[in-house]
């Protein structure tokens, strides 16, 4: 197969402006995605010198789908998320060949699409926090935040923050990227002390709505936050409330902010001189993540498998629709539509009808 992936010559249509009118054509929720996504999908294609939608060949769209397959076995990002980014670039390509730019649609070809990973559709087999698992990762990180109290003093930030994140990723529901960095996405950069009221126990995030919603705070998270924001008492309520401790990432902030520093401990200068250090990102937690479950010993693991960021939120939704039915859980995961509640969770409903007939039957 001959790769067309070139720029084009004077005359095609550059994939920006395609993409302003496709999108140009939807409302709501669903544009602001589409947006998102193809933005993203023109900065992958640009990198391969593809700037027109002449320029997007089947061979592109099957680099594109591998790609995708990647990020998905990385745990970037799940398989039915990989799906999606796929189709909304089809959804593009197929509107450039109902208004006449595009002879066919190179997305749809089967060799294009072959690599994308398969979605499944069994809510069971998706991962999420089983309570005793999510017992055992909030009672290690307690407790490895308490020793480092103990033995450091001030200086156990990175434990105390660590409690603190994996406390409220454990019992809000709230998705990862509301509450640390996404480096995909700008304003997606870490929850904000000035986002937080602890007395009334909410936070303010940055949703999948893109618009500003709130999430409720359990009572198991409000105490390791107290004792995250007394011990690092920043200097400003814009400082992100999971800070990176990054060397590198700390050192570049100060230089940034007019300052020739490289044998000071950069932590304490960022502290002392009120530069703001950038936030922990989803990369970053799902390394620690990965590091945590196999330190906490947690239960029902296989080899090389990790509590997942999702997962925490799958797991959260698990227990509230098992404890208070489809609602409470719909609420407090802040699903739209009340149909991704039910599909997210569907084998629990099966499971309980199931228990129910059973007992209709033994009548017999």
């Amino acid at each position: 197969m001959v790769d067309t992936e070139s720029g084009g010559s004077s005359g095609e249509t550059p994939l920006e402006a395609a993409t302003a009118e496709f999108v140009a054509e939807r409302d709501g929720n669903y544009a602001q995605n589409l947006e998102y996504s193809l933005e993203s999908w023109i900065d992958w294609c640009a990198d391969r010198d593809v700037d027109t939608l002449e320029g997007v060949s089947p061979l592109t769209m099957r680099n594109y789908a591998s790609h995708l397959k990647r990020r998905a076995h990385a745990d970037a990002i799940n398989a039915s998320t990989a799906q999606t980014y796929y189709n909304y670039v089809s959804a593009l390509l197929a509107r450039s060949v109902e208004v006449g730019v595009l002879g066919e649609n190179p997305a749809e070809k089967r060799e294009a699409r072959k690599p994308l990973p398969v979605a499944t559709t069994d809510s069971g087999d998706q991962q999420f926090w089983h309570p005793e698992q999510r017992t055992a990762i909030i009672e290690y990180v307690d407790e490895r935040a308490r020793a480092a109290v103990d033995e450091q003093g001030s200086d156990a930030v990175e434990a105390v923050r660590d409690r603190a994140l994996i406390t409220v990723l454990a019992y809000t529901g709230v998705r990862g990227s509301e509450v640390v960095a996404d480096s995909r996405h700008d304003r997606r950069n870490g929850l904000r002390w000035s986002d937080v009221d602890l007395e009334n126990g909410v936070i303010q995030v940055f949703g999948k709505s893109q618009d500003r919603e709130e999430v409720g705070l359990t009572g198991q998270t409000i105490d390791p936050l107290c004792r995250l924001r007394s011990l690092v008492d920043p200097p400003a309520e814009s400082w992100p409330v999971f800070p990176s401790r990054h060397p590198p990432s700390l050192y570049e902030r100060i230089r940034n902010a007019g300052y020739d520093v490289s044998d000071a401990d950069p932590w304490t200068f960022v502290l002392e001189n009120a530069i703001e250090p950038p936030s922990v990102t989803i990369s970053g937690t799902r390394t620690l993540l990965k590091r945590l479950s196999d330190e906490a010993d947690v239960p029902g693991l296989a080899d090389g498998e990790y509590l997942t960021l999702h997962g925490a939120r799958r797991g959260v939704g698990e227990t509230l629709y098992r404890e208070h039915g489809a609602q409470r859980a719909q609420r407090t995961l802040r699903h739209a539509d009340p149909k991704t509640t039910s599909t997210m969770y569907s084998h629990i409903e099966a499971s309980e009808l199931g228990a129910d007939n059973t007992e209709v039957f033994d009548d017999e």
